[in-house]
């Protein structure tokens, strides 16, 4: 239930009326338009009927021909929407009107006193409740002729109502004024049952959960179908004619007087029967004193064709074009995403080729041929995390080549490798324990052994080659000695006169293979289900609502 002053669409929530078989219903205030700060009667779908698969398209579609459905003893609609989960219908308020009406209490000795009680009339169920006004064969003539009018304009629309009954016809009756009545919420039974029914015919059992207040309202909607006709059945024709019937006959047992009623009562029997009227018009044509039907715009001739041959032939087209959106917008659902996410593999693959044509596989090691020495850079444009080679002569062993975290950045075309160990004490000559240089502000660069390596990428090799690198002021380069392997040397041993060492390259290679794409993989397979589902939807879109 929803509180005074909540949003519904463009209306704002002025109190709660009650909650019926096919929803809540709230009394609203408009808030902008043409129409603002009128009020409007507001059918709020449930729930746990509005998020089923598929009744998105069926709702638009339902309310978008249900908004053509006018004429005398209609009470159209006039708006609706969707709001986050709220799936809602908007009509005109009916004011309907007060009576005030006389109760008997008992009180001690005077049990005769009488008090005056208010009640609001607003439709069939409210009069037939409290009586009003005392009803005459002419009165039930006269509603009888607009509700027939209203289902004869409606039936020929190809909408049955399905859920008739006494509180879905809104109704203005004063004495000495001329009987106005309208059928509401038409269509509604429809929407709300039309899921629940393909799923009955796919095998598919639902269960439903629903209040006390919405059970006794379906409990009243099964006393004017026609019998072993459930709730969630698909509504006919004969239901409306039903409803009819056992509607004239509960306002027939509310009449007083002895005047005959034979003709309403013959009329109601056939109505309710096993051999009811073939069509609204038979059935109007039937009514005891309403004369020449043509006045009132039926036509007897064409109300059984219409019935027949003309609603069958509507009903089972809206079910194709149901069926038909729903099919289609499942499919270019499924062709849009698998073609997003084929598209984004693939845009990642682009990425990742243009990144390693250009830099070193991430996160990949980059070995030196026979030791354990490697490198490894993490992904990056202009810099980003690595892991090197720690000198000799910073190891506590001795042999170097323990790796060591540092960070990389992009000098004079080259990758710039930047690492640094910290000095024990007892190697700078400090007398502080190890524990004593942690904090913030407690070490210095002093306490450091720092170095850079200089390397660059040989796309062609898949390789890194160490170029040089810088201790201090002290500069290292590749270099050969004899038929020795090559390793660092001092860059003032390359011009020496006396050294024999000479200029050699330290090749990193990339340890295994690239391997299988997958983004690559991945991304076609998706394309191709996009692909598919794109001719399959292109087959519908063919064939038409017709092949359903």
């Amino acid at each position: 239930m929803l509180s005074p002053g909540t949003r519904i669409g463009p209306h704002r929530v002025d109190s709660w009326v009650k909650e019926g078989a096919t929803g809540q219903s709230y009394k609203g205030e408009r808030t902008e338009g043409e129409k603002k700060r009128e009020l409007f009667y507001v059918k709020l779908l449930s729930r746990e009927i509005s998020e089923k698969r598929g009744f998105e398209e069926l709702f638009a579609q339902e309310c978008q021909a249900l908004e053509q459905v006018e004429g005398p003893g209609i009470w159209p609609l006039r708006k609706f929407g969707v709001m986050k989960w709220k799936h809602w219908i908007a009509y005109d308020w009916h004011p309907g009107k007060v009576v005030e009406l006389e109760v008997s209490t008992e009180n001690g000795d005077n049990p005769d006193i009488e008090e005056v009680k208010s009640e609001q009339i607003y439709s069939l169920e409210d009069d037939l409740m409290f009586d009003p006004v005392p009803w005459k064969q002419s009165d039930l003539l006269n509603l009888m002729i607009i509700l027939h009018r209203a289902l004869y304009q409606a039936h020929g629309n190809g909408f049955t109502h399905g859920n008739l009954k006494p509180s879905n016809i809104l109704l203005t009756r004063e004495n000495g004024k001329k009987l106005e009545a309208w059928i509401t919420e038409f269509g509604l039974y429809r929407l709300v049952t039309m899921i629940s029914q393909a799923k009955q015919e796919e095998g598919e059992v639902e269960s439903m959960t629903t209040t006390l207040e919405a059970q006794a309202s379906q409990n009243r909607s099964s006393e004017f179908r026609p019998h072993k006709q459930g709730w969630g059945g698909s509504a006919e024709e004969s239901w409306d004619l039903h409803a009819l019937g056992k509607i004239a006959a509960e306002i027939l047992s509310k009449m007083g007087g002895d005047e005959d009623r034979s003709d309403w009562q013959a009329w109601c029997s056939q109505a309710t029967g096993e051999q009811p009227f073939e069509s609204v018009a038979h059935s109007m044509d039937a009514l005891p004193g309403v004369g020449d039907i043509s006045q009132y715009g039926v036509k007897l001739e064409d109300g059984n064709e219409i019935s027949d041959e003309e609603t069958e032939r509507i009903r089972k087209r809206r079910e194709q074009e149901w069926l038909f959106e729903e099919k289609t917008s499942n499919l270019r659902f499924k062709r849009n995403m698998t073609g997003l996410v084929g598209g984004l593999f693939l845009l990642i693959y682009l990425i990742k080729s243009v990144y390693l044509f250009f830099s070193p596989a991430p996160w990949t090691e980059y070995s030196l041929e026979g030791v354990l020495d490697s490198y490894q850079l993490a992904a990056g444009l202009w810099s980003g995390q690595a892991w090197g080679i720690l000198p000799g002569a910073y190891d506590d062993e001795g042999d170097g080549g323990q790796d060591v975290v540092g960070t990389w950045g992009k000098e004079n075309g080259m990758f710039k490798l930047d690492f640094r160990k910290f000095k024990k004490p007892e190697d700078n000559g400090e007398s502080k324990k190890l524990w004593q240089f942690i904090g913030k502000g407690a070490t210095s660069a002093d306490d450091y052994f720092i170095w850079s390596d200089y390397l660059v990428y040989d796309r062609s090799r898949d390789a890194l080659l160490l170029r040089k690198r810088t201790d201090g002021d002290t500069t290292y380069k590749p270099g050969k000695e004899g038929d020795r392997a090559p390793r660092l040397y001092p860059e003032r041993r390359f011009i020496e006169k006396a050294s024999d060492v000479k200029e050699a390259e330290l090749v990193f290679a990339r340890t295994g293979s690239s391997g299988i794409s997958w983004e690559l993989f991945l991304g076609f397979g998706f394309l191709l289900s996009c692909s598919m589902y794109f001719r399959n939807l292109n087959k519908i879109l063919l064939a038409g609502p017709e092949s359903f």
